[in-house]
């Protein structure tokens, strides 16, 4: 736990409510109760699985930035990386919000400000390492005359 507490607070909202994303992923996003009984759908069905891969993803990269600080993905910096899976779970929970839209439940509102505060975190963290959109250009391939 040690380790964990010398992260950046930034850091620590990004991994932190990423895990309680997953979390809340499994329980009932969609949920209709009738005669007692209750029957629903976890966010990992439809376009949902997509969102849950991501949060998976994002839990993993993060795991990786905090035990291999030095680590470069190639030609990219690693907090541009964060950004773009961050921002991907994002989207494709704002996706799946959305088009799961019947029998809306709790977990799903939770889902999507815990999503929102990720990638506002994440955006805060990335920009403090100096990260910039306008690193992408330099990965185009050269143009030949």
């Amino acid at each position: 736990m040690d380790i964990l507490g010398k992260l950046s607070r930034d850091t620590q909202i990004v991994l932190g409510g990423t895990v309680l994303y997953l979390v809340f992923s499994f329980f009932d996003w969609q949920q209709v109760s009738a005669f007692g009984v209750s029957a629903g759908n976890s966010e990992w069905s439809g376009i949902g699985v997509l969102a849950g891969l991501l949060a998976v993803a994002v839990i993993a990269w993060e795991a990786l930035r905090v035990v291999q600080p030095a680590f470069k993905p190639g030609p990219l910096a690693p907090g541009l990386v964060s950004i773009g899976l961050v921002l991907l779970l994002l989207v494709f929970t704002v996706i799946t919000f959305l088009t799961h839209n019947e029998f809306r439940h709790w977990p799903s509102w939770l889902g999507l400000v815990l999503s929102v505060v990720i990638a506002a975190a994440a955006g805060r963290r990335s920009r403090t390492e100096g990260v910039d959109m306008s690193d992408l250009s330099s990965l185009r391939k050269p143009t030949q005359h």
